[in-house]
């Protein structure tokens, strides 16, 4: 190994006054990290333009722009720590040298690549589909066993289904306050046993389908064998008894926890009740507005699409609220870019919102996407 000798080392030396040191020592970062700014407010502002040398396609350009957002910053910093090292030692400074060069590549290309691999992800993320009463493109009668079987083999992330209290005291897999609509009885669940409920065939009256009533135990049996995630909407009835919530977290709680299914309801006093016993599984709560004041321990809310505005939209993410949102009718469309920022869309319509969801995600407007990026930075006030 060659060491430097005296004479190479006083050779590298390069004795400075203090005022041009103090002068370089701070010109370096104004002009390394303006360097760096101007350079990012020029590729926002032409962003658009770039992007005809990208055919159209503005993820890459959003994908390399964000690993050169913080990468850039990175040199600049490490260009600053340099020059002083040299300043302080008063040492020459070789630019062309092969040393800061790569040590230079050590600090950003790290940096470049872990905040692209990022982004990378973030744009890949989409919002998970849940199967609105257990069914999809009407292939059964709504909360039924067989349209667990059918709807599952569509790989939905959640299926969502509808419990009700029986008048012993158990539960039911059923949506409407009464049996008028899909069994022609105007009794309510809460009148009638589970042993009762059970027998009696439901109809779909737009489509024929039919399908026994099934009580929560067995549709929960079938999606434990389905390895099938459920969504439970638990509905209120006057007739419900004082201690419902109790009794269902006594006999469900630790099941649901262990499948990773979740909770929710309209009614806020269930959710409350439900949140009182610190449960391990999400649950949220059904609305159409905003809660005054913070529920604790909730995980979000969901919201019927006509209503997500985005100033509704915008209060939820700054509260770290998830968002589910549920589509109401077939003539309801995911179409704006907010629809890819929420955690999951319920709808009754698998293959159809999964095409809107791909094809929002081919028309992502990536300019606005940087310039948010931009923003949560909170240095670049005139975007």
């Amino acid at each position: 190994m060659k060491f430097s000798t005296r004479k190479e080392r006083r050779a590298n030396r390069l004795e400075r006054s203090w005022w041009k040191k103090l002068f370089i020592g701070l010109l370096t970062p104004i002009l390394t990290v303006g360097t760096w700014y101007g350079t990012i407010l020029s590729t926002y502002y032409y962003f658009p333009s770039l992007n005809v040398y990208f055919v159209g396609d503005s993820r890459p350009l959003y994908l390399i722009l964000s690993g050169l957002l913080y990468s850039g910053f990175v040199l600049a910093l490490f260009v600053s720590l340099w020059v002083w090292w040299k300043l302080v030692f008063n040492e020459k400074m070789r630019w062309w040298s092969w040393q800061p060069i790569l040590m230079s590549l050590l600090v950003t290309c790290p940096v470049f690549f872990y905040t692209y691999q990022k982004a990378e992800r973030t744009t890949n993320i989409e919002p998970k589909l849940i199967a609105h009463r257990s069914v999809s493109n009407h292939n059964a009668a709504e909360n039924t066993i067989e349209a667990l079987y059918l709807t599952s083999q569509e790989k939905p992330d959640y299926i969502e289904i509808d419990i009700y209290e029986t008048a012993d005291l158990d539960f039911v897999v059923f949506h409407d306050e009464n049996l008028s609509h899909l069994a022609g009885s105007y009794k309510r669940p809460h009148e009638l046993s589970l042993a009762e409920l059970t027998t009696i065939t439901v109809t779909d009256p737009e489509h024929g389908h039919t399908g026994k009533i099934p009580s929560l135990d067995q549709f929960l049996d079938e999606a434990d064998k389905l390895d099938q995630k459920l969504l439970l909407d638990i509905k209120v009835s006057p007739l419900d008894s004082p201690d419902m919530v109790s009794q269902f977290l006594k006999k469900y709680q630790s099941r649901l926890e262990k499948m990773k299914h979740q909770v929710q309801s309209s009614d806020l006093t269930i959710v409350q009740k439900i949140l009182q016993h610190s449960p391990k599984f999400d649950t949220f709560l059904i609305t159409s507005t905003m809660m005054e004041h913070d529920v604790p321990g909730l995980t979000g809310y969901n919201v019927p699409i006509t209503h997500l505005t985005d100033d509704f939209y915008h209060q939820l993410k700054e509260r770290g609220l998830a968002i589910y949102t549920w589509i109401a009718n077939e003539h309801e469309m995911v179409n704006a870019p907010k629809h890819l920022e929420i955690d999951a869309i319920i709808t009754s319509s698998l293959k159809k919102t999964t095409n809107e969801v791909l094809a929002l995600k081919k028309h992502r407007d990536y300019h606005t996407l940087y310039s948010k990026q931009l923003d949560e930075l909170k240095i670049f006030p005139m975007i």
